[in-house]
C-alpha cells in the first residue's frame, strides 16, 4: 500500500527533510499512522505535488486555489503515482477534501473511459478514511487508531476494508 498524506500550513522556519518540515499535529499523527501500515510514504504538497519523505525543501506558504487547480494538480500527482507504482496498488489518502477528492478522482479516471470502463485504478484499491472528518475528528481517529487503547483497529486489505 502506497501511503499519501496532506502537507500542513505549520512549518519549521528552515529547510527540512519533508517529514520534519511539515510540524502540525495532524501531519504528524497522519505520517505515524501510515508509516505503520504503508510500504512507502509520501507527502502531497500544493507547490511540489508528490514528495518523498526524505526530500529537503524550504519552507513555503501556498494552498492548493480553485477547482480546476486541485484538479490539474490531482492529474499531475496520479500521473507520477501511476509511473511510479501502477495500478494494481491500493493507496492511502490521508488528506482533506481539496487534496483527497482531486487526487482520487484523478486516480480512479487515469487514461480516460474505454469500452471496458475507466482505466485508472479501482475505486476499491483507494482508501480515505479521513473523508468527511473535521481536523480535531481527524486527529481524535488518527490518535485512536495508533494508540494501543483503541476499541478497534481498522486493517486495510487488498479487497476492501475490514474492521478486527
Amino acid at each position: 500500500m502506497i501511503g499519501l498524506i496532506s502537507c500542513s500550513a505549520r512549518k519549521l522556519g528552515t529547510p527540512a527533510p519533508a517529514r520534519d518540515l511539515y510540524c502540525s499535529s495532524l501531519f504528524q499523527r497522519s505520517l505515524t499512522y501510515a508509516e505503520c501500515r504503508c510500504s512507502v510514504v509520501y507527502v502531497l504538497s500544493a507547490r511540489h505535488g508528490l514528495v518523498d519523505l526524505d526530500t529537503v525543501l524550504k519552507p513555503y506558504d501556498e494552498r492548493l486555489g480553485s477547482k480546476q487547480d486541485r484538479e490539474a494538480w490531482g492529474r499531475r500527482v496520479a500521473d507520477n503515482l501511476i509511473d511510479r507504482h501502477g495500478r494494481g496498488v491500493a493507496y492511502l489518502i490521508l488528506a482533506g477534501a481539496n487534496y483527497a477528492g482531486p487526487l482520487a478522482t484523478a486516480l480512479r479516471t487515469h487514461d480516460g473511459h474505454h469500452e471496458d470502463g475507466w482505466r485508472g485504478v479501482a475505486k476499491e484499491m483507494i482508501h480515505t478514511p479521513l473523508t468527511g472528518m473535521k481536523i480535531g475528528e481527524r486527529l481524535r481517529w488518527l490518535s485512536q487508531q495508533t494508540s494501543g487503547n483503541v476499541k478497534y483497529l481498522v486493517t486495510i486489505r487488498r479487497d476492501g476494508v475490514e474492521e478486527v
